[in-house]
């Protein structure tokens, strides 16, 4: 304990961690920089305090650090134990979304993807988005909602947004200007979020550079775009939608190839699984699940996890029994 009641640590203990997080920098190449700000310290106090010239409170800073040591390791300890996820699964309905996918840019043509949350759409977008060339993929979200914030990411994601800024006419010829020619496709996830200012502007950009373009959301976006009382300030923007899909459900092959990339082949398990897929977050929530289930039997040596480690695992993330959800 320190022998000064106002010290954190005594030196012998600041001097210890200090060289601990030099250790840590030198045997791991992580950078001073990434340590002070997971450790919530400002660069030039965690710098001073590490080169042994820092003036302040150097007990403090150490305590800060060890904080930091001390929540690395249970971070490591915790990534230990999850399981290696598939990072894509060529389920039944990704295959069809690719396909969706592969058409809206090739022929060039407008789709609208839509399926409740969970049933894939995002990871077959990003898997499309990883492996196809010229293709932008832009993640809508609610601040997002002005044709200012889409030509925005689109000129980020095309790097024409310009050093000094562009005003939205230019930087929307820039765009045009990338884009045309060169068989590219603009996806839009969560497109639910954007302002019928903002789907107008994306179907501009659809029409002068003659790219294809992909909106993905919830059904709200269908029908704001298909019917209601709105339908006349979307005509321009419906009538140029030529491929269409609504995925209500996960199917069960869904959930099959997913269980299968995961190697479960415990039928009482899997039995579980599929009806937690069938409730709200869908593939989604099966998943989380299935990861949960394997730390637990992780951590009990058991090897696969079984009915019981599923049960457990789905009580940590929803107030309904899984085996009345069965």
């Amino acid at each position: 304990m320190p022998t000064d009641p106002k010290l954190l640590l005594t030196p012998e203990e600041v001097e210890a961690v200090r060289a601990e997080i030099r250790g840590i920098i030198q045997a791991e190449g992580i950078p001073a920089t990434q340590i002070a700000r997971e450790a919530g310290i400002a660069y030039g106090t965690f710098s001073s305090w590490l080169g042994g010239t820092y003036a302040g409170r150097n007990d403090r800073i150490a305590a800060e650090a060890r904080k930091w040591q001390a929540t690395r390791q249970v971070r490591a300890e915790t990534q230990a134990m999850a399981p290696a996820a598939p990072r894509f699964v060529a389920t039944p309905s990704a295959e069809l979304y690719l396909a969706l996918f592969a058409r809206a840019q090739h022929l060039p043509d407008f789709a609208v993807l839509v399926g409740l949350p969970g049933t894939g759409k995002s990871s077959a977008a990003c898997h499309y988005t990883r492996n196809t060339p010229n293709v932008f993929k832009v993640m809508a979200n609610p601040m997002m909602g002005s044709p200012r914030s889409v030509l925005d990411e689109i000129g980020r994601l095309t790097g024409t947004g310009g050093a000094g800024g562009l005003t939205p006419h230019a930087l929307q010829r820039a765009i045009v200007q990338k884009l045309r020619g060169i068989g590219a496709l603009i996806m839009v996830d969560e497109a639910q979020f954007l302002r019928s200012e903002a789907l107008d502007q994306l179907r501009t950009l659809h029409d002068e550079a003659e790219v294809g373009l992909v909106l993905i959301g919830n059904p709200s976006i269908f029908g704001r775009l298909e019917g209601g009382s709105r339908s006349a300030e979307f005509a321009q923007l419906f009538s140029r939608v030529g491929l269409r899909h609504l995925r209500k459900e996960a199917t069960k092959g869904d959930v099959d190839a997913l269980l299968d990339a995961w190697g479960l082949q415990d039928e009482p398990a899997r039995k579980m699984l599929h009806a937690i897929a069938r409730k709200p977050g869908a593939l989604r929530g099966m998943t989380k699940t299935l990861k949960l289930a394997h730390m637990l039997a992780a951590a009990e040596h058991a090897g696969a996890p079984g009915e019981q480690h599923i049960r457990e695992a789905y009580g940590m993330i929803s107030a309904t029994d899984a085996k009345a959800a069965a």
